[in-house]
């Protein structure tokens, strides 16, 4: 069957309108979490997310706490400050009852987190370098972080935005 002009239009009407209507979705449940809390979370394996990222800068506007340039007299502190954000998180993953569903022991994660001037999340950048983690299981690990996010802030504060970060082994069970 032959599909003149105005039926493939209307099928790409169709198609696209159903595609920002449904709202069960992993991405728009993500958008709906961002426009929330004015958070957002970039995961390296998602190309669209990581042109957004790229996009942003962010590097260029958040310093690095643990630059020797940046912060000499708070190395302790951002130091205990990160792993208990970590330690934080470990436990919102394991209260979530979250499953990696694979059978390394460890699942390992390098971290980029922006944060306000108060400590609080603005922007949360992972890649996984286990690669035998689904999609799926990344998109929810994605998700978690957004909840995360909403309740939980960097214990350190600074004069302007800042970043941290680093590769974090969270055990697996």
């Amino acid at each position: 069957m032959k599909f003149n002009t105005i039926s493939r239009v209307l099928l790409m009407l169709i198609l696209f309108l159903g595609a920002i209507s449904c709202k069960e979705t992993t991405d728009n449940k993500i958008k709906t979490i961002v426009k929330e809390t004015n958070f957002t979370v970039f995961n390296f394996d998602n190309k669209q997310e990581l042109a957004a990222y790229n996009k942003l800068n962010l590097d260029h506007t958040h310093p690095n706490l643990l630059n020797p340039k940046i912060s000499t007299t708070d190395y302790e502190i951002v130091i205990k400050s990160w792993t208990d954000l970590h330690q934080r998180i470990g436990n919102h993953l394991s209260k979530n009852a979250f499953h990696w569903e694979v059978k390394d022991s460890s699942i390992v994660i390098v971290h980029k987190i922006y944060f306000k001037p108060n400590g609080n999340i603005e922007s949360y950048f992972f890649n996984i370098l286990n690669d035998d983690i689904t999609k799926e299981k990344k998109e929810q690990f994605a998700l978690l972080i957004s909840d995360f996010a909403k309740h939980n802030r960097i214990e350190f504060k600074s004069e302007e935005s800042f970043a941290q970060c680093g590769k974090t082994k969270y055990v697996n069970n």
